[in-house]
């Protein structure tokens, strides 16, 4: 039995790994994409009469029975030498089992999303273990499968993607950094350009990193891209953002701000840097305090 490290990616198109290298499986086809499908649903029992339908719905029943045992045939035979990942058997049922110490990517992802929701979870280090967890499912997920099963996982997948970049980006943005912030928003944005909240807070981020000029055109752009696949407008909550910042925001404190970098004091820098962001998040507040009063 072969003891070296195992760890199983469902993104990307080498599904299992041996000393992180490529485990080599040999299989293709229908037989790849059924260890795929119970790789998502590892640990739990699934009924052949439901597989069989699913991999081979346009074969009669006697077909599907003997596709689906050559298949298993084939995975068992091309399944690493390792009881930490077994397939199980029954005149029923069809079941691989995956050790809990054994690294998948999904499963880091989902675990460390949930962590970080919760209320004042985030700190640096599970920070860090979430760009860790986004930065390895950055190929595409399931690659190559087009199944409903492949199609409605690979939603979930994606908008679990979604929130932990949304929960990074807000961390990123809390500790004023703001270059990390906006880096995390544009990949956001790259799998998700009509996500409106999104487009929101890096309008703020521009404003809060001393780039209002961007922060304008970050919604120019947007309007553009949804008047030209939509025919639709901005919601009224970012209309009134773009407003507010082109025309009310007091950017006194932005303009005093461009002698900081020249001046001799690094505390009177520090101080000035301060006053301006504590300045521009004020008006934040203020904004969205004065809008839901407007809308309710």
């Amino acid at each position: 039995m072969d003891n070296a490290p195992l760890s199983i990616c469902l993104f990307g198109s080498s599904l299992i790994r041996r000393n992180g290298r490529p485990h080599p499986l040999g299989i293709r086809g229908s037989t790849l994409q059924l260890l795929r499908y119970l790789t998502v649903n590892a640990g739990r029992e699934v009924r052949r009469e439901c597989i069989a339908d699913q991999f081979w719905r346009n074969s009669s029943c006697c077909r599907q029975r003997s596709s689906l045992n050559s298949a298993i045939w084939r995975i068992g035979k091309k399944l690493p030498d390792d009881d930490r990942m077994v397939l199980y058997i029954t005149a029923a049922t069809i079941c691989l089992e995956i050790d809990d110490d054994v690294p998948i990517d999904t499963r880091i992802l989902c675990s460390v999303v949930h962590t970080a929701s919760a209320p004042d979870a985030m700190s640096d280090c599970l920070a860090d273990q979430l760009a860790r967890a986004l930065d390895a499912s950055e190929a595409p997920f399931l690659d190559g499968l087009v199944d409903d099963w492949a199609l409605a996982e690979r939603e979930r997948v994606t908008n679990l993607r979604l929130r932990g970049l949304t929960l990074l980006m807000h961390w990123y943005g809390d500790q004023r950094r703001y270059e990390d912030a906006l880096e995390i928003g544009r990949r956001l944005l790259a799998e998700d350009p009509f996500r409106e909240t999104a487009q929101i807070d890096i309008m703020w981020l521009y404003v809060l990193n001393r780039q209002r000029a961007q922060a304008i055109k970050q919604y120019q752009s947007y309007a553009e891209l949804l008047h030209r696949e939509l025919d639709i407008e901005p919601m009224v909550e970012t209309r009134a953002l773009y407003d507010h910042i082109r025309c009310d925001l007091n950017c006194g404190v932005l303009s005093a701000s461009k002698a900081v970098p020249f001046a001799t004091d690094r505390i009177v820098n520090d101080e000035k840097l301060d006053a301006m962001l504590t300045n521009i998040e004020k008006s934040r507040r203020q904004f969205y305090h004065t809008l839901r009063a407007q809308l309710t």
